[in-house]
């Protein structure tokens, strides 16, 4: 994957951990929330954001043709459940060990 793509997919993961902050720091984000959009509309658009990047990765995921099942199945589930931790994770390391190893396995 590309450098400028892993950027772009990393980038909901950061909005989504801000959004995520402003729960436990109230006062510090009161701004945003007051100020420029309703917390159901900072909602929305953050799952704009977030859930096509992780639909992508999980279809991208899918998309190997060489890689065992179990492994895929691990990932999607770490995708869906843990996703602010796991998506950066896949995005940036994982990945590419999938890609060599699909890679791999196809040459054999």
């Amino acid at each position: 994957m590309k450098l400028y793509f892993k950027i772009i997919l990393t980038t909901p993961v950061v909005i989504g951990l801000i959004h995520t902050l402003t729960f436990f720091c109230v006062n510090f984000f009161l701004w945003i929330s007051k100020n420029i959009v309703p917390f159901e509309y900072q909602n929305l658009v953050v799952s704009l954001f977030f859930y096509p990047a992780l639909i992508y990765l999980v279809y991208r995921l899918w998309s190997f043709k060489n890689i065992k099942k179990e492994v895929k199945w691990n990932w999607t589930f770490l995708l869906i459940l843990f996703t602010i931790v796991t998506m950066p994770i896949y995005i940036w390391k994982k990945d590419d060990e999938l890609i060599k190893e699909n890679n791999i396995n196809t040459n054999t």
